[in-house]
């Protein structure tokens, strides 16, 4: 009777022993998981986040300028009125944007001469539409941590030649 509870006492030591080995092992994994988790987030610091957000901008004034050269907006607006197209401009440019975008785009004229463009001592006339200059200080760009640019070169229905660039900021940043 004896030998089966010495026995009995020794399987329950040995099942506890087996539970103890266990719990350490869930716990060691536990502790490696946080180290590593811990490592990755010192590897990639915030910067890929807005590094991501300059592509994402990017992205967004691609889109705007290509839709503005698709849909004839600048048959519509500045070649029709300079100065109510000006602002149906940038009507059309806040309703393709999200509001927390602040937006500064540049129409170059390239119609006398297309290779003026690069010329810096003969600058071309250019005409600026912005929301910046509405509703925010005028430096919302040069203070930006991101800014995104993106530029085509646009021919209209009339054989007038645009060199348009569109600068993109997010507010707040």
């Amino acid at each position: 009777m004896e030998d089966e509870l010495v026995k009995s006492i020794k399987n329950l030591i040995k099942s506890r022993n087996g539970q103890a080995r266990i719990l350490e092992a869930v716990i060691a994994s536990i502790v490696i998981f946080l180290a590593f988790s811990a490592a990755f987030y010192f590897i990639y610091s915030s910067e890929n986040i807005f590094a991501q957000e300059t592509i994402d901008l990017n992205r967004l004034a691609h889109n705007v300028l290509h839709q503005i050269a698709e849909s004839n907006v600048i048959e519509e607006t500045l070649e029709e009125d300079l100065q109510n197209g000006r602002t149906q401009l940038r009507i059309v440019l806040r309703e393709l944007l999200p509001p927390n975008i602040y937006f500064n785009l540049t129409i170059y004229n390239c119609t006398d001469n297309p290779f003026q463009l690069y010329d810096y001592d003969n600058p071309l006339p250019s005409i600026s539409i912005s929301n910046a200059l509405d509703d925010a200080p005028a430096e919302v760009f040069a203070e930006s941590g991101e800014v995104a640019s993106a530029s085509i070169l646009y021919t209209s229905k009339r054989g007038n030649i645009y060199y348009l660039v569109l600068e993109l900021t997010r507010a707040g940043l």
